[in-house]
C-alpha cells in the first residue's frame, strides 16, 4: 500500500512539473512573438502581404500602416481583366 502512495505522489509530482514547464515555454513564446504582423511572419519565415489600391498610397496614415505591417503587396483592383484587356486581345498596362 505505501509503495502505491509513494508511486503515485511521484506521478502527481512529475505531472504537475511537466504542466508547469509547459506553460513556462507557452507563455515565453507568446511574450517574444513580433510587435507588427510583419515580424511576426518573418519570425516564422512567412510573408504578410496585402492587396494594396495605388489611390490610397497617398494617404499617409495607410502608407505607414502598409510600411509597418505588410512585407508584401499586390494589386488590389488595377491588375483585373478589365482594367488589363478592357477588350479581347487588346491589353492596356497603364
Amino acid at each position: 500500500m505505501k509503495h502505491r502512495r509513494v508511486l503515485r505522489a511521484a506521478v502527481t509530482v512529475a505531472v504537475t512539473g511537466a504542466l508547469a514547464a509547459g506553460m513556462t515555454m507557452a507563455l515565453t513564446t507568446s511574450a517574444s512573438a513580433g510587435t507588427t504582423l510583419r515580424a511576426s511572419a518573418a519570425e516564422k519565415g512567412r510573408y504578410f502581404g496585402a492587396a494594396v489600391a495605388t489611390g490610397k498610397l497617398s494617404t499617409s496614415v495607410y502608407a505607414t500602416i502598409l510600411n509597418r505591417e505588410f512585407n508584401s503587396v499586390v494589386a488590389e483592383n488595377e491588375m483585373k481583366w478589365d482594367a488589363t484587356e478592357p477588350q479581347q486581345g487588346q491589353f492596356r498596362y497603364t
